[in-house]
C-alpha cells in the first residue's frame, strides 16, 4: 500500500495569522464559532494543515500575534520608529523621529506572500484552549472561550466556558467550545475616544482623520461610525512635536526657549482675520518647564520665568532645549497649582470671602472643582464661600458673575472689582 503524501504545512506565523483572520471576519460575541467551523473557514483559504498543527501552534507561540496589530511599531529604537498598516494596494511603511517628524513618508516594499496552508482541527483546537496570547496592552481584542446553553426551540445562549466547567462540577464532560474575538472597547468607551479626538480643537484636522484611522481599527462590530462633531480646528501640526519636547525637558529639568504666539488681526483676502503669530512683549522666553497639564479646556505648560506663568501649549509656536538646568521647588504640588488656579491665572494664594446664590454652586464646581468650603445657605438661597486662591482668577469669576456674586474679603480686591464695575456701568449708562 502506497504511503499517503503529507503536504506542508505553515510555519506558526502564517497559522496564527490566518486563525486571527476568521475570528476578526466570521466570529462575534452573538455567534462565536467552534473549531471544526474555524477549520472550514481556514480550508477555503487554502489546504488544511491537521488539528494537531493548529492546537499545538496557538499553545506553543506566546506573543505572537502581537505582531498583527496593523498599528504596531515594526520597529522601535531611541531615535525612530517604523509603523506600518495594511492597505488594498499593499503595505505601508512610515518613518517616524522619536517626536513624531515623519522621515520617509511611505516607502514601497515588493512582498512576495508564501501560499497559506491551513491548519488541522485538533492543532486548531489545542492552540485555542491553550489561549491564543492577546494582550490589551499591545493588541486590541482579546480571545473568548464560551459554551453553549439551552436548546433549539428556545433558542441559544453562550456563556465562558469556565462558568459552564463550574456549572458542571465532578460530572462535567467536555462541551463544544466557541471562539470569537472580544473588543478591548465597548461601543461607549470607543464613541468617547473619537469623540475626544473630533472635538479637541488644538490638533489639526490632518492629525484628526490620522487618529480616527486607527481608532476605527478598534471600533465593535456593529457599530455605526460617526463622520463628525463639527468642531472648530485650529491646531498646529508642529504641536505634538513641541509636546514631546517638553516632556523631555521636565524629566531632564532642562530648560526651554519658546516662541509665545497671540493673535493679531490681518487683511486677509478682503477680511480681517485673525493669525497666530509672536507676542510683540515678551514673545520669546526662557523658562523653567515644571509641567503640562489639562484646566478649564486648555492644555498649558506651567513655567517660572521671572515668576510663574502659564503658557496656553496650542499657542507655543517654537520650543528648544537648552544646555541650561534648573531645580524644581521641592513643594511644587502640579494638581494643588491647578486647583488653586482659577482658569490658570498665576498669582499667590489669597484668603477670599464671597457671598453667592445657591443656584450657582454648578457654576462653582466647574470653575473651582474641590477648593471652596461652604455654609449652609438661609432662606433665600444665599451661602457663603471661602477659599484661598489666586486672585486674578477669582476676579474674573466675580466680574462674570457680577449679579450673583459678592466678593467681601479681601477688602482691596472687593475695591478693584466695584472700580471696575462702576467704569462700565458708566460706559453702558451712556445713550
Amino acid at each position: 500500500m502506497a504511503e499517503k503524501s503529507r503536504k506542508s504545512y505553515s510555519n506558526p506565523y502564517h497559522s496564527l495569522e490566518a486563525i486571527w483572520m476568521v475570528l476578526r471576519r466570521h466570529a462575534s460575541r452573538e455567534r462565536p464559532l467552534s473549531v471544526a467551523e474555524i477549520c472550514r473557514y481556514l480550508e477555503r483559504m487554502e489546504q488544511a494543515p491537521s488539528r494537531t498543527t493548529v492546537s499545538r501552534l496557538l499553545s506553543q507561540a506566546p506573543g505572537l500575534l502581537a505582531l498583527f496589530s496593523p498599528e504596531a511599531l515594526a520597529e522601535q529604537g531611541a531615535h525612530a520608529g517604523v509603523g506600518t498598516y495594511g492597505a488594498e494596494d499593499g503595505l505601508h511603511v512610515v518613518v517616524e523621529t522619536a517626536e513624531g517628524t515623519v522621515l520617509t513618508r511611505d516607502a514601497v516594499l515588493d512582498i512576495t506572500s508564501r501560499p497559506f496552508q491551513a491548519p488541522s482541527y485538533s492543532a486548531v483546537d489545542k492552540l485555542l484552549k491553550d489561549g491564543v496570547p492577546f494582550d490589551l496592552n499591545t493588541f486590541p481584542f482579546r480571545l473568548q472561550c464560551v459554551a453553549r446553553i439551552g436548546d433549539t426551540r428556545r433558542g441559544h445562549q453562550y456563556i465562558p466556558y469556565e462558568d459552564w466547567e463550574e456549572r458542571q462540577g465532578a460530572r462535567r464532560n467536555n462541551a463544544t467550545r466557541y471562539y470569537y474575538l472580544a473588543n478591548a472597547l465597548t461601543e461607549g468607551e470607543w464613541r468617547i475616544f473619537s469623540d475626544l479626538v473630533q472635538v479637541y480643537p488644538y490638533i489639526s484636522q490632518a492629525q484628526t482623520e490620522k487618529f480616527l484611522r486607527v481608532l476605527n481599527r478598534l471600533r465593535p462590530r456593529g457599530t455605526r461610525y460617526v463622520p463628525s462633531r463639527y468642531a472648530c480646528k485650529r491646531g498646529s501640526p508642529e504641536q505634538f512635536r513641541i509636546i514631546n519636547l517638553l516632556d523631555r525637558a521636565i524629566r531632564s529639568r532642562r530648560k526651554v526657549r519658546v516662541a509665545y504666539g497671540e493673535y493679531r488681526l490681518f487683511l486677509t483676502n478682503g477680511k480681517w482675520q485673525p493669525k497666530l503669530v509672536q507676542r510683540r512683549r515678551n514673545g520669546l522666553l526662557e523658562v523653567a518647564p515644571y509641567a503640562l497639564m489639562w484646566s478649564n479646556g486648555n492644555y498649558y505648560l506651567v513655567c517660572r520665568h521671572r515668576s510663574m506663568m502659564n503658557l496656553r501649549v496650542d499657542r507655543i509656536l517654537a520650543a528648544e532645549n537648552l544646555e541650561d538646568t534648573f531645580e524644581m521647588p521641592p513643594d511644587f504640588d502640579p494638581v494643588q497649582y491647578r486647583d488653586r488656579s482659577p482658569v490658570m491665572y498665576p498669582g499667590k494664594n489669597t484668603f477670599v470671602r464671597m457671598r453667592c446664590r445657591e443656584s450657582l454652586l454648578n457654576t462653582l464646581v466647574d470653575f473651582f472643582g474641590s477648593v471652596p468650603q461652604y455654609t449652609k445657605p438661609d432662606d433665600q438661597g444665599i451661602m457663603e464661600v471661602t477659599m484661598s486662591i489666586a486672585a486674578g482668577g477669582m476676579q474674573l469669576f466675580a466680574l462674570q458673575y457680577a449679579d450673583q456674586v459678592e466678593v467681601l474679603e479681601p477688602l482691596w480686591l472687593r475695591k478693584r472689582i466695584g472700580q471696575t464695575l462702576a467704569r462700565n456701568a458708566e460706559k453702558y449708562s451712556r445713550s
